[in-house]
């Protein structure tokens, strides 16, 4: 009939188009998964992320082998009637500023990991001690506290700079033992980082370490004309043992703490 193109190849040219379609595909996934395989056994062969950009500022050192004076009013029924000044080991960091802008530290945490009481009791004064630490640990701080510090200290650009501090007990009063704290320090910078000094484990008030070791002297040594000490012999060795096995398994003990582990051992001996 006049209108009859005649016999049509099967399928035609769309049907030519879906095969070729089929074999690419085919042929992509086959190579995907070569490339899946060289990944899984050859790991080091996969691209690489951009690493992440160094921090602006990194701790360089930090060292608790620096000793100062902290100032110390003596308090009694209200009044100052005394200004002392106190020895207090220095918790150090150097911090390295990388970048090309200055830095702000805008604040530190003292995180408490533990807080001995160095405890032979023998009685209380009436005079309370507030020393101007660069930290203060309240009274009722044990493991786990954070004690927050405002901070506003400028890192240069391109510089190493030292950051101190003292830490110590918040107030005291005479006749106060002696604490050892162990803790970290982190610092936190307006660059949102923040930079941890490690570990140290630290003697305060020493001044009411010194008293300890007097009355332990007292109780310990040869008879005196006022009578025995007014401290246990028995306890005085007890805290001797605990302190030497805190400063042995300390990382990073103060200089004030090793001295007066080694002045109460030398005591509890006699």
């Amino acid at each position: 009939e006049t209108g009859d193109s005649g016999p049509q190849p099967e399928g035609g040219f769309w049907h030519k188009q879906s095969r070729a379609l089929e074999i690419v595909g085919a042929v992509v996934t086959a190579v995907a998964g070569v490339a899946g395989l060289i990944f899984l056994f050859w790991p080091d062969a996969q691209p690489k992320s951009d690493p992440e950009p160094a921090p602006a500022v990194e701790l360089v050192d930090s060292d608790v082998d620096r000793e100062t004076n902290v100032a110390a009013d003596v308090v009694f029924d209200g009044q100052v009637t005394e200004k002392v000044r106190i020895p207090a080991s220095v918790v150090s960091a150097t911090l390295r500023n990388s970048a090309d802008n200055p830095v702000l530290i805008t604040g530190a945490e003292v995180n408490l990991v533990s807080a001995t009481e160095v405890s032979c009791r023998y009685g209380a004064g009436p005079t309370d001690i507030t020393a101007r630490y660069d930290i203060k640990i309240p009274a009722e701080a044990r493991e786990g506290a954070v004690i927050p510090r405002k901070m506003k200290y400028t890192l240069p650009p391109h510089t190493q700079e030292r950051v101190a501090f003292t830490v110590g007990p918040e107030r005291y009063g005479e006749g106060s033992m002696p604490w050892i704290y162990t803790f970290t320090i982190s610092l936190y910078m307006d660059d949102g980082a923040t930079v941890t000094v490690p570990e140290v484990t630290y003697l305060a008030p020493t001044d009411m370490a010194t008293a300890f070791l007097a009355l332990a002297d007292q109780a310990t040594g040869p008879p005196q004309p006022g009578g025995p000490g007014l401290m246990d012999p028995s306890c005085i060795s007890e805290q001797a043992r605990s302190v030497a096995r805190l400063v042995k398994s300390a990382p990073r003990p103060s200089p004030e703490l090793r001295e007066f582990s080694a002045d109460l051992a030398r005591v509890a001996a006699q």
